[in-house]
């Protein structure tokens, strides 16, 4: 798909990650991540052992995200390390990899950010570069894919769409970070489903004029439509 080729930009390494954060100051609690290896024509070839390392923060996690992750203060005094510790180790992960980094919608940069300003000795370099090459898959999937009231989709019911494989333990950032590889790769080998789902999204876009979903409605049951419909349905809309 040209729209991949053009985000990745001649990167052939994913970072795929998650972060979990805190209910209040919103910083990193956890993070989890896989490193993808792509052929030439961007599918994954190869993947590496998946990454997940906690990280203890001076507030505290908020009954509701201890709920939803099982993460609790307790734990993190116990397994998680300082924020620059699990950065650094995050970096090694990576390596000497030029790596594009995926994640699925827009709050991971935020809590990065966040954590960035209570840890100001941090690795800003390194946090530039997660945030430079860093792309949001959530973008380019709901242009294609909307849920039947034309939002966006959870990670977890995008990869329903696809009938793919769900690894257990949601909410867990590795966890959410191998469902984002395999819903990349789903995105670039189920093309069926992504059709007739953009399709579906086509139809009812209300960026999409009505003349144009008509035309696009005829043409799905199979019906023939010429240009002199399409000026019928721009006259209707006219009137």
């Amino acid at each position: 798909m040209k729209e991949i080729k053009n985000i990745l930009n001649d990167f052939k390494v994913i970072v795929f990650f998650d972060f979990e954060g805190s209910q209040f100051s919103q910083e990193i609690i956890a993070i989890g991540a896989i490193k993808a290896y792509l052929d030439n024509k961007n599918f994954i070839k190869k993947t590496s052992n998946p990454f997940k390392i906690y990280i203890k923060i001076n507030t505290c996690v908020g009954p509701f995200i201890e709920k939803l992750t099982g993460i609790s203060d307790d734990f993190l005094n116990e397994n998680g390390e300082s924020f620059n510790q699990a950065m650094a180790k995050f970096k090694r992960f990576i390596g000497k990899d030029e790596a594009k980094f995926f994640h699925y919608g827009n709050f991971d940069l935020h809590l990065l950010h966040n954590s960035a300003q209570e840890n100001l000795d941090s690795d800003i370099e390194f946090i530039r570069q997660i945030e430079k090459n860093s792309y949001d898959f959530s973008k380019l999937f709901s242009r294609y894919v909307k849920s039947n009231k034309n939002t966006n989709l959870s990670l977890v019911d995008a990869l329903k769409v696809f009938h793919t494989n769900i690894e257990d333990n949601l909410h867990d950032p590795q966890t959410d970070a191998i469902n984002l590889m395999h819903l990349y790769e789903a995105f670039l080998t189920k093309k069926g489903i992504l059709r007739d789902e953009y399709i579906k999204t086509l139809k009812k876009s209300p960026a999409i004029p009505n003349a144009y979903r008509k035309v696009i409605k005829k043409l799905e049951s199979n019906e023939k439509v010429t240009y002199k419909d399409f000026l019928t349905y721009i006259d209707e809309d006219l009137r």
